[in-house]
């Protein structure tokens, strides 16, 4: 705004007339603002899922964006500056089956346990069936890498961002092992989620268990909030 007064002749070099933000879950409401000053209300078009918040330091409802239009706005009568309210696409075209309803299982999880983590919406729908994920336990990490260089080459592995220089070491310096934050928005035909449940922090390994037993217990939200953080991120991985 301020250069937008001082400079108006470099602001309008940078004003877009359309702006798309896909992710938009992952922006602070001080970048929101900065997309309406570029393309106004009318230039925006935000995409994104409050389930998948999951980068450190934000933590978003989509309410919130319409909340900088009414702080773009000010005390004026001018509402041109405030959002629609947002359409909810529950039909995926990305995933089949198969791993949709995987994923709404730990979905369904983090509305039960966690509802204030996230505006509850509707189980996502695929246009195709497909095959569940697969469980691989106790994997051999040298028999993995040989799969990874033969039989699954090009398979991408998820997993915990501060975990990921470890594995890709302990995969024979494997190329395509990535963090779950840090990939996210991207997409791959093959991946695996790999020591999710095992890197989990020490303190958090039997309330999971318990959770999952459904033997978590009363005041579960308040005891152990950390648990809704990292079901929000295996449901960003699968």
């Amino acid at each position: 705004q301020e250069s937008k007064k001082t400079d108006p002749s470099s602001f309008d070099l940078v004003k877009k007339s359309k702006i798309y933000v896909d992710e938009i879950q992952d922006y602070t409401q001080i970048e929101c603002l900065v997309f309406f000053y570029l393309g106004g209300p009318s230039g925006l078009f935000l995409a994104g899922d409050p389930a998948q918040s999951v980068v450190e330091g934000t933590e978003f409802r989509f309410e919130d964006i319409r909340s900088v239009g009414h702080f773009v706005s000010g005390s004026g009568s001018d509402r041109s500056y405030i959002l629609q309210k947002p359409k909810i696409v529950n039909v995926n075209f990305r995933s089949h089956a198969g791993i949709l309803n995987c994923a709404s299982s730990f979905l369904g999880l983090l509305f039960r346990y966690f509802p204030g983590s996230a505006r509850q919406l509707q189980t996502d729908v695929g246009l195709f069936q497909g095959a569940r994920p697969g469980l691989m336990h106790k994997v051999d990490m040298s028999q993995l890498a040989t799969l990874l260089s033969d039989k699954l080459k090009g398979t991408v592995v998820l997993c915990h961002d501060e975990c990921a220089r470890h594995l890709r070491h302990m995969l024979g310096g494997y190329n395509f092992v990535y963090g779950i934050r840090e990939s996210k928005g991207l997409e791959f035909k093959s991946v695996i989620i790999l020591d999710f449940f095992r890197e989990l922090p020490v303190g958090l390994q039997k309330p999971w268990r318990n959770l999952l037993l459904k033997r978590e217990g009363l005041d579960f939200e308040k005891k152990y909030p950390l648990v809704g953080t990292y079901l929000k991120l295996l449901y960003t991985g699968i």
